[in-house]
């Protein structure tokens, strides 16, 4: 691997800027700035959109275990769209911050990683947490920690600031930076260990778990608000897989096999994970709204419905109580 292939993919040398902005009309470096001026579009309405669930989350609903990782998940996506935003700026009008300022366009973009490998993380802890609840419902209504949301998220926020320091250190190019054998090597360590983690551990779990609450779905006759919840869950995930998973696949692929096709086919792919990013206040509106009062019911009450949690955990004294009453009756 090349030092100068181990640069943040939002980072190009000036020298190639200039070249594919003197190129023809004819090569794609033209065609490059077009993706960009969609993802300015949706990213802002993504920022908007995840900005007025989490203010409804955090003041205007009652919290329980899945809004909790919701909220986090929201905060991930509004860190990872203001980043792209600012990043494809850069790039389609051609500011110059790159050439101008590296460290900011660095940061720009580690912040943008720490976003994606946190939301990659927090879907996974919610698939999975949803399917121990339906297997394990017991645990799950008497048993579950009151604050372990909470404590998986702040865990979960501690292992994506790890991996993405590992990856910046070890595969980012900072100037006058000289990249030594050991240094590609100890690279080649993380590429390898974040593959590991991403495509072996997280996302066999998230599909492991959404299959068993598809299963377990059709199985059983569940309540139109239960169900919903699950839904949710489902569509985020899949759509995730769709749109987001790529982005995360070519990025660790350019730090080896560095190529203008790799180049090209990330531009596209920041544009899906935008997509992703942004789509997810929608999939909540969309599963949450009633078929005949769409668009006439406020935010507040559609939003309750779709993640309403039929087998909340109940907290000791509760169960206590509940123990009690039947012992009277």
């Amino acid at each position: 691997m090349d030092a100068s292939n181990a640069t943040s993919l939002f980072t190009e040398e000036p020298a190639n800027v200039s070249a594919g902005k003197n190129a023809s009309a004819g090569n794609f470096h033209w065609e490059i700035p077009i993706v960009h001026w969609v993802i300015m579009g949706i990213s802002p309405l993504g920022f908007v959109e995840n900005g007025i669930l989490l203010w409804f989350l955090c003041f205007r609903m009652r919290r329980n275990p899945f809004t909790v990782y919701i909220t986090h998940l929201s905060v991930a996506d509004i860190s990872l769209l203001f980043c792209i935003f600012i990043l494809s700026v850069d790039y389609a009008l051609d500011y110059e911050l790159s050439s101008g300022d590296y460290y900011t366009i660095a940061t720009l973009s580690v912040t943008f990683l720490f976003g994606y490998n946190t939301g990659l993380y927090l879907l996974t802890a919610i698939s999975v947490e949803r399917c121990l609840s339906v297997l394990y419902p017991i645990w799950y209504r008497c048993h579950r920690p009151k604050h372990q949301s909470a404590f998986v998220c702040a865990l979960l926020w501690a292992l994506s600031c790890l991996v993405t320091t590992m990856e910046y250190v070890m595969c980012i190019d900072i100037p006058g930076k000289e990249q030594l054998n050991d240094q590609r090597a100890d690279c080649r360590a993380v590429i390898l260990f974040i593959s590991v983690l991403s495509f072996l551990v997280f996302t066999p779990l998230m599909v492991v778990s959404s299959l068993i609450l598809v299963v377990k779905i059709r199985r059983n006759a569940w309540t139109s608000h239960s169900s919903k919840l699950y839904i949710v869950i489902m569509v985020t995930i899949v759509v995730f897989l769709i749109f987001a998973t790529p982005m995360r696949l070519l990025y660790l692929l350019n730090y080896q096999y560095w190529s203008t096709t790799f180049k090209n086919l990330h531009h596209v792919s920041l544009l899906f994970s935008t997509i992703n990013s942004s789509a997810n206040p929608f999939i909540y509106f969309f599963v949450g709204s009633s078929r005949k009062k769409r668009f006439k019911e406020s935010l507040k009450v559609v939003l309750n419905r779709a993640f309403k949690d039929e087998v909340q955990p109940r907290r000791q004294e509760d169960v206590s109580n509940s123990i009690t009453i039947e012992t009277v009756v």
